[in-house]
């Protein structure tokens, strides 16, 4: 954390308890964040109406898994979305999958969550804001907020922030490998020396 904190100036390191959640899939299915104990989280959340920030930051979410994928991660690294939508539960499920679909991510290892038609629509907005981050209406239809991804790891504990858009998809990728491969590391003696060298070529590399 602290290699990739000196140049990683979007990444905010935290060790603190990740606020639970409780929510529904696109397919109907619920999934809780006690589900995913033993798996390292990706968490972001979207305004699916948002034609700005928020498709780029989905662009982003795939570049990271394309590169969990490439490490051969894709069971330990789970990526989660979760719309903040005010407006009605079935035309956001329409959005949720158009996403899926436009950006080609693979639902083996990405959810993308929202609350059920019987909940407040403040659901996942709170939510939102006890992660950190505003979702605000403007009453235009369009919400203000923030672009934040989160890191979850496999003991539930918030381990990190990455604001915006501007941070390096490698450096993010690294922390991952980091975080699942962390358990099991004393077991490679050349686990660390791998890693510590490639946090070191993407940062002389800039």
């Amino acid at each position: 954390e602290a290699s990739l904190n000196e140049k990683e100036r979007y990444a905010q390191f935290v060790d603190q308890p990740a606020p639970e959640f409780d929510l529904t899939g696109v397919d109907g299915n619920t999934l809780a964040l006690a589900d995913l104990n033993g798996k390292t989280v990706v968490l972001n959340f979207l305004y699916t109406r948002c034609t700005e920030a928020c498709p780029l930051h989905m662009n982003l979410i795939r570049q990271l898994q394309t590169g969990v994928e490439e490490e051969g991660l894709s069971e330990e690294v789970v990526f989660i979305t979760i719309a903040t939508d005010r407006e009605d539960v079935a035309g956001t499920r329409r959005n949720m999958r158009a996403y899926g679909e436009n950006f080609d991510l693979n639902p083996r290892n990405w959810q993308f969550l929202y609350r059920a038609r019987m909940e407040p629509p403040e659901l996942t907005p709170e939510l939102a804001k006890a992660y950190g981050v505003q979702f605000r209406d403007t009453g235009e239809g369009v919400q203000v907020h923030g672009v934040v991804t989160h890191v979850i790891d496999p003991e539930g504990q918030m381990r990190a922030r990455f604001h915006g858009l501007k941070f390096k998809p490698e450096h993010l990728e690294t922390y991952l490998t980091a975080i699942a491969k962390g358990p099991n590391a004393a077991a490679d003696d050349g686990f660390w020396g791998r890693l510590h060298g490639r946090i070191e070529e993407l940062l002389q590399s800039e």
